[in-house]
C-alpha cells in the first residue's frame, strides 16, 4: 500500500504542475465568452511634435497638384520642417504643433488624429480655389512602438494604422515566451515632459479599461521574465523551481522506498 502511495508522487507533481502552468500563462482567463462590451476608451492616434507625415495632394491634373507638392530636394535644412526620407516628402510637425505648407502656409495639426489633418487640408485647398476635384492623402512616416524583454521577436515596429492596442503590439512580436510573465508587462510612456509607467496583466480582461491598452506614438512595452528565467543567470539557482527537478527527485525517493522494502522483505523471509 505504501509503495503504491509512494510511485503516484510523480503523477501528483506533474498534475500540480500542469494546473498551475495554465493558470500563469493562459490570457484573459476571466474574459466571458460571446460577452458583448461597450468599447468605451479607444484611443486614435494624435499627432504631436516631431511626428513626420507624408502629405500629397492629387489630381487629374498633375501640373497644379504639383504646386500643392513641395518637389524633392537633394538636401536637409536643420531650420526647415521639410526634409526628404527614401524620396518621399515628409513634414516635420514643429515644436508648436504646426507644419508648413506650400502656397496655404502655416497649419496647426498638433492634437488633430490624421483623418483630422486630412480634412484640414482639404477645407483650405477648397477656400484657396487653386484646384477643383483633387485628394488629400495623409500619413504617418515615423511613428513607432518598442517592445522589449520576454517576447519572441523584441525590436522597434511602425505603426501604419489609426490605433493600436497592446495585444495586437504583442503579436506583432510574435507572443510573449514561455518565460514570460503574463502579469507584468509594462508600458512605459513619455507625454508632456511627464513619464508614467502602467502594468498589465494579460490573464485578466482588466486590460481593456487600462489607459495603456491602446498605445500611444513611442510607448515602450516590456515583459518582465518569470523567476526561472531569471535564476537561469546563475550556475544553478534554478533548480528548485524546475518542474523536472522535483519530479525527477520524487521518482528518486519512490525507486530508493522500493529497494529497501524489497531488501527488508527478501531479508525477513531468510
Amino acid at each position: 500500500m505504501i509503495m503504491k502511495k509512494l510511485l503516484l508522487i510523480p503523477s501528483v507533481c506533474l498534475l500540480l504542475a500542469s494546473c498551475n502552468a495554465r493558470k500563469n500563462i493562459v490570457y484573459l482567463q476571466d474574459n466571458q465568452p460571446d460577452k458583448i462590451e461597450q468599447i468605451a476608451n479607444q484611443y486614435t492616434i494624435k499627432i504631436e511634435p516631431g511626428d513626420q507625415l507624408q502629405i500629397v495632394v492629387s489630381c487629374k491634373d498633375p501640373e497644379l497638384a504639383a504646386i500643392l507638392n513641395m518637389p524633392l530636394v537633394s538636401f536637409q535644412s536643420s531650420t526647415s520642417s521639410v526634409n526628404t526620407t527614401n524620396s518621399i516628402i515628409t513634414y516635420t510637425v514643429n515644436a508648436d504643433g504646426t507644419i508648413d505648407f506650400p502656397i496655404i502656409g502655416s497649419i496647426q495639426v498638433g492634437g488633430l488624429t490624421r483623418e483630422e489633418v486630412r480634412s484640414l487640408i482639404t477645407e483650405k485647398i477648397k477656400e484657396s480655389e487653386l484646384i477643383q476635384d483633387f485628394v488629400v492623402t495623409v500619413n504617418y512616416a515615423n511613428l513607432k512602438i518598442y517592445i522589449m524583454g520576454e517576447v519572441n521577436s523584441p525590436g522597434s515596429y511602425s505603426i501604419t494604422d489609426n490605433n493600436v492596442n497592446v495585444l495586437q503590439a504583442i503579436s506583432m512580436a510574435r507572443d510573449l515566451t514561455i518565460n514570460g510573465k503574463r502579469d507584468e508587462v509594462f508600458v512605459v510612456r513619455e507625454q508632456q515632459q511627464q513619464r508614467v509607467t502602467y502594468r498589465l496583466d494579460l490573464r485578466s480582461d482588466s486590460i481593456f479599461q487600462s489607459p495603456a491598452f491602446y498605445l500611444k506614438q513611442n510607448d515602450v512595452i516590456y515583459v518582465a521574465p518569470t523567476k526561472m528565467r531569471s535564476n537561469q543567470s546563475t550556475v544553478s539557482g534554478n533548480t528548485f523551481q524546475n518542474v523536472s527537478f522535483w519530479v525527477s527527485l520524487a521518482s528518486t525517493v519512490a525507486n530508493v522506498s522500493l529497494a529497501i522494502m524489497t531488501y527488508n522483505l527478501n531479508k525477513s523471509k531468510k
